[in-house]
């Protein structure tokens, strides 16, 4: 079952809270627990700007401050950098920066 499953129309309780789940941020210990399934010499990739895929560094990683931008357009990220538009939300967040811009 993929979490988006209904029952006469409407989500069940555990089919809502896997969506839940699906739609909330990643954190670093989720990530670190994901990343764990698979084998320790593997490559890890993003994707690249219009297409292929960048490899990651050590230096692809920083700490940023950040916030959500609940109006943004479906191209853009959904969340801007705090300084932008400074205020209440902010939060910090890794960075995983690809090269292809």
């Amino acid at each position: 079952m993929d979490g988006l499953s209904t029952e006469g129309g409407e989500m069940t309780s555990s089919s809502a809270d896997a969506q839940e789940v699906q739609n909330r941020p990643l954190t670093v210990r989720e990530l670190i627990e994901a990343l764990a399934q698979y084998p320790p010499d593997i490559r890890v990739v993003v994707n690249g700007y219009e297409d292929g895929y960048d490899n990651l560094h050590v230096d692809s990683l920083s700490t940023i401050c950040i916030r959500p931008k609940p109006d943004h357009a479906e191209w853009e990220g959904e969340n801007e950098e705090a300084w932008l538009n400074p205020g209440a939300n902010e939060f910090s967040a890794v960075c995983i920066e690809r090269k292809s811009h």
